[in-house]
């Protein structure tokens, strides 16, 4: 009798730890999949932008000379590339914000009982997945924007003709960790609390305008403070070699590049401030719009009955 009552229990207790596994995997993919939709949405709309920033960058060009080149090249050019980041950043968004509900759900309490702690465990580790999901991407991008490769990668599937080893692909990762990990951090921890130093919001336009103002100001700032090591990055990315300087080669090599002035590291940053601004407004606003969506169908059972 006392085996069998223990059997029973046993079963009652796996029973409710799987169904309590399933509810949270059902809650999860809400996150991943309104990530997704809001790195789509971002990117048809700041690619232009994010093409100008890019030359500034690898060229250590004024704005108004890097638009004209970009102008010069035509509409069809303009938008050379697309591919790749449309589905680097919607993957990246939809991961960033998943992996972190994720992340800081699945850290055991007992282990990091401190929110914060928690915040930014989970924002790191989160950087981290990012990081090697993203960094054969953005490689691909930064050599289909160069304009020395115009005539020699026809294509985004032109790239694995040029791009033959696991390192090649993964040039500039250390960066890409850095910037990830940092602003991960820094957008997570901070998110809530401008949210609720914001005016309430009396509408669901209100919401939108709030959730916007929140993403647009830590894009911004979080862009800006780590745009030197974006400029590495794409200093690295650029080139196709069988060296594959370190990042500390690569920052010696840009500020000897720069005349050594700090100031020409930042080439570009005012309209990467505009471009992380409005990209990262969109990417918040709809994100928190995309999650209002899905809890209103949750709650009226249209998702998971």
């Amino acid at each position: 009798g006392i085996n069998a009552e223990y059997g029973d229990s046993t079963k009652a207790v796996v029973s409710t730890q799987s169904t309590g596994q399933s509810a949270a995997s059902c809650q999860l993919w809400p996150s991943y999949t309104s990530g997704l939709i809001a790195g789509m949405v971002n990117v048809v709309g700041t690619f232009p932008i994010n093409k100008v920033i890019f030359r500034q960058q690898i060229n250590s060009l004024k704005f108004s000379f890097a638009v004209k080149q970009v102008h010069k090249e035509g509409l069809l050019m303009l938008y050379r590339g697309m591919a790749l980041p449309l589905c680097h950043k919607s993957v990246q968004v939809g991961l960033m914000y998943g992996l972190f509900e994720t992340f800081y759900k699945g850290l055991p309490t007992d282990f990091i009982a401190d929110r914060t702690c928690r915040t930014l465990m989970a924002a790191t580790l989160t950087g981290i997945s990012e990081a090697f999901v993203a960094t054969p991407f953005e490689r691909g991008q930064s050599l289909l924007q160069t304009p020395a490769f115009h005539g020699k990668i026809k294509n985004t599937l032109d790239l694995r003709h040029h791009l033959k080893s696991l390192q090649q692909w993964y040039r500039g990762l250390s960066a890409i960790l850095i910037r990830n990990c940092s602003t991960n951090c820094l957008f997570f921890s901070l998110r809530n609390p401008l949210r609720n130093a914001l005016p309430a919001p009396q509408s669901r336009r209100g919401q939108f305008a709030v959730d916007f103002l929140c993403g647009a100001c830590l894009g911004g700032a979080n862009s800006s403070i780590i745009y030197p090591v974006n400029v590495v990055k794409s200093f690295q990315q650029k080139q196709i070699s069988n060296i594959d300087d370190s990042l500390y080669t690569s920052v010696k090599k840009v500020l000897r590049q720069r005349d050594y002035k700090i100031r020409k590291l930042y080439y570009g940053v005012e309209l990467n401030l505009l471009r992380a601004f409005l990209s990262w407004g969109i990417i918040n606003a709809t994100y928190e719009t995309c999650m209002h969506i899905f809890s209103l169908r949750t709650e009226h059972g249209d998702v998971y009955s």
